[in-house]
């Protein structure tokens, strides 16, 4: 075969694995083993149709692997339930604010029946280790998360993990410390002793991360440094420090060889191999085996192995190996932004430098890398929807150097020199170094980066098009028709709202609530999530994106019903990110100064785009805190929407004599079952309540009694538990308002959860995330 022909076919393959992750559903067993023997029958009579078959025949495979995958998820029957449960601590526990996090394996009941592997909170827990046999007494939870667009992806970022439940525990006790398994062993052993040494020296332990891959040593403000400038690859044990640290070790050999250290004929090439490759895959597994060390490593070995066979090694054939590799082995493993980021990046390099080194000087041969990754990564960013630095390419100039060429070479020789001879001076110079680097990246940090929407998969394509055109030979030629398809990532598409319209996004934020209302010039953000007590904030985390998704760069007004943390608790996380005109508030004087609030006023209305906005109530002192919450009512034509908070009953009869009548009702109190009595009901006549309550929440939101209440009266319940996110139209002709989507319906992948019944709502415990 040809190299092209080489290529094509394995590139088929490759694009067959792939391909089923963007199927909501899997195909059936059946029809995937009748697709396997056509495939294996095209590819007979022509080597031309290789490539066709090639991709159908993984395609099947992969199909294959994922059923597979999803059967050994919790089952279903178990959810809710509370069960003792055994199990062996791997991987790097993480100490949280509220207790220990961790990944249970060799799950099993303690009627024997086996369990999938498990991601474990414990609340005010006692210190774990890897390797270490724990009986826990648990409730089990399906691994579910929230739904919105532009959202982190809960779900698929468990399924790529190859986690099958959550669990919290409620007691455990250590049954055996023997069941160790020794790579997290020596990784949590290295790291200790590590760390007393930099302790002691009064150093800074992000160190840690780079020789062991601890991404605990690094808070969520360095994470957001990093992303600020671009250089979120450089602080875990990535693809560029393994080959590095290869190619030192062949220097060295080398070295040795010609100071007669070794025989004078070394290193043969095949005699070399062994030792780089083993001290690479060695530094690989203190990373835990990660995907871009996966990729460098197969791609290393593949290259090498080329070599030895006296073969002239093909780099795109090892990159397409290496990626096949990963995918076989793992075939969740593209559901992670960084295995497109890994392989991307090694491809545009491929493209971008591929034989054109030696014609140029070093300046180019700097530059050019800097930028053929930040041009070739943006669209990739843009889909992960992560966070780009446009002084990327320069900061990257000297923190790659730094970091490769000083940092990680210290780190690694220092912690040698410690655990041989108690030497601890290169170690501790290595972590000042890098305590250096990240002051000057704190200084370069600011402004926060900007996340861009996805623009929609035609605009992307040709943006991805346009990236070719960049980095391609013929850049001269096609330089203005390469920036005019980027544009669309720049200035993306938003479609807006008529003129007399007004949209509803009821956003999924768990135990919570947060809606946007658009018209066709202004936005309305009424409540922004919680910021829960691990410190996870769902304004900066779900309700952000959400809206940068949704098109919105500025809200007119933000309005936050009262102060209890379900719905104010991420509203300080937009205002440092999100310009803001105005904020309005019930338990104004409860909220924080920097959002400078404003009470609400009773009868206070306005009109935007022909859409009216009217507060229909708010009460001062001395009320209860939920009984002061500001409820409006948006009237688009004949249609209208009447967002309540957290009012009670008392709040609702007082209300009965003003206009409420709404088509779309917001449930007051989460559907709790001191509010939404039968004369409020009657009053509003909603065609829908929709309910914003959280998974198994311990309030027991909403109440089946106001859930049934609903039902009697002909309105019809919808959860964002089970629907995600949803939107509403309203001022259009018919004669209600149409449902435009639910979220968790539109995005629907196979890894997704199905929909919990509507008769039993459930969303997530803020307590296990």
């Amino acid at each position: 075969m040809s190299a092209i022909s080489i290529r094509l076919t394995l590139l088929g393959f490759a694009a067959g694995l792939v391909s089923p992750l963007a199927l909501p559903l899997l195909p059936s067993i059946g029809w995937l083993l009748i697709l396997s023997g056509g495939a294996l029958l095209l590819g007979r009579p022509s080597r031309k149709l290789w490539p066709a078959s090639a991709f159908f025949l993984a395609f099947s495979l992969s199909c294959f692997q994922h059923h597979a995958l999803l059967q050994a998820r919790l089952d279903p029957a178990l959810d809710g339930q509370r069960r003792i449960i055994e199990g062996v601590v791997a991987g790097l526990p993480e100490q949280t604010e509220l207790g220990w996090r961790f990944r249970l394996t060799s799950v099993h009941q303690d009627n024997a029946e086996p369990l999938p592997d498990l991601r474990v909170h414990w609340f005010a827990g006692e210190p774990v280790m890897p390797g270490e046999l724990w009986r826990f007494d648990v409730r089990l939870r399906q691994a579910a998360g929230m739904s919105n667009p532009g959202g982190f992806d809960y779900e698929r970022w468990l399924y790529a993990e190859g986690i099958g439940g959550l669990a919290s525990v409620r007691h455990g006790e250590r049954l055996d410390i023997q069941q160790m398994q020794l790579l997290h062993r020596l990784r949590y052993a290295l790291g200790q002793q590590l760390a007393m040494v930099l302790q002691a020296a009064d150093r800074d332990t992000r160190v840690l991360a780079l020789i062991s891959g601890d991404r605990n040593q690094l808070t969520a403000d360095d994470w957001k440094v990093l992303q600020a400038t671009g250089t979120s690859h450089l602080m875990v044990i990535s693809g560029l420090h393994v080959g590095m640290l290869a190619a030192a070790v062949f220097a060295l050999l080398v070295l040795a060889g010609r100071a007669g250290i070794l025989p004078r004929s070394w290193p043969r090439l095949w005699l070399a191999v062994p030792p780089v490759l083993l001290t690479a895959a060695f530094y690989a597994a203190l990373a835990g085996f990660a995907v871009p060390t996966r990729r460098a490593l197969l791609m290393l070995a593949l290259l090498l192995l080329a070599r030895v066979l006296y073969r002239r090694p093909d780099p795109w054939v090892a990159w397409l190996g290496a990626l096949l590799l990963v995918v076989l082995l793992e075939p969740a493993a593209p559901l992670r932004a960084g295995f497109w980021l890994s392989f991307m990046a090694v491809a545009v390099l491929l493209f971008g430098m591929g034989g054109r080194l030696a014609i140029r000087g070093v300046w180019w041969r700097w530059l050019r890398p800097q930028w053929l990754v930040f041009v070739g990564l943006w669209p990739w960013l843009v889909f992960w929807a992560m966070p780009g630095s446009v002084h990327a390419p320069l900061v990257n100039m000297l923190a790659i150097p730094w970091v490769s060429l000083l940092v990680v070479p210290l780190a690694l020789s220092g912690s040698l020199l410690y655990l041989l001879v108690g030497i601890s001076a290169p170690l501790e110079f290595a972590a000042l170094l890098l305590e250096w680097l990240f002051q000057l990246l704190g200084y370069l940090a600011s402004p926060e980066p900007h996340l861009l929407p996805f623009p929609g998969w035609l605009a992307w394509c040709i943006a991805l098009l346009g990236t070719l055109m960049l980095l391609g030979p013929l850049v001269r030629l096609m330089l203005l028709p390469g920036i005019l398809c980027l544009l669309p990532l720049v200035w993306p598409y938003q479609p807006r709202p008529s003129e007399g319209q007004l949209w509803v996004t009821v956003l999924d934020v768990g135990q919570g609530l947060s809606v946007l209302l658009q018209t066709r010039q202004y936005a309305l953000l009424y409540d922004a999530g919680a910021r829960l007590p691990s410190g996870f904030d769902i304004g900066e985390a779900v309700v952000y994106p959400a809206l940068r998704q949704l098109g919105v760069d500025r809200l007119d007004l933000l309005l936050i019903s009262h102060a209890d943390n379900d719905h104010a608790g991420g509203a300080p996380a937009l205002r440092q990110r999100l310009p803001i005109g105005k904020v309005l508030a019930g338990e104004s004087e409860r909220l924080p100064e920097a959002l400078r609030a404003q009470p609400c006023v009773p009868g206070e209305h306005w009109y935007w785009n022909r859409v009216r906005f009217e507060v229909v109530h708010a009460e001062g002192m001395p009320a209860p805190a939920n009984e002061r919450s500001c409820v409006l009512r948006v009237l688009a034509g004949e249609q209208a929407v009447l967002l309540a908070g957290d009012i009670g009953v008392r709040t609702e009869y007082r209300m009965l004599g003003k206009t409420l009548a709404a088509d779309v009702l917001l449930a007051p109190h989460h559907g709790s079952r001191s509010s939404s009595s039968y004369a409020f009901i009657r009053a509003v006549a909603p065609h829908w309540v929709v309910f914003s309550a959280g998974r198994y929440n311990s309030y027991n939101h909403p109440h089946p009694t106001v859930v049934e209440r609903y039902r009697e009266l002909g309105v019809q319940p919808v959860y964002t538990a089970r629907s995600g996110a949803l939107r509403w139209v309203l001022g259009t002709e018919a004669a209600e308002p149409r449902m435009e989507w639910q979220w968790r319906q539109r995005a629907a992948r196979f890894w997704h959860l199905p929909m919990p019944p509507a008769e039993r709502p459930q969303e997530q415990n803020p307590v296990l995330e």
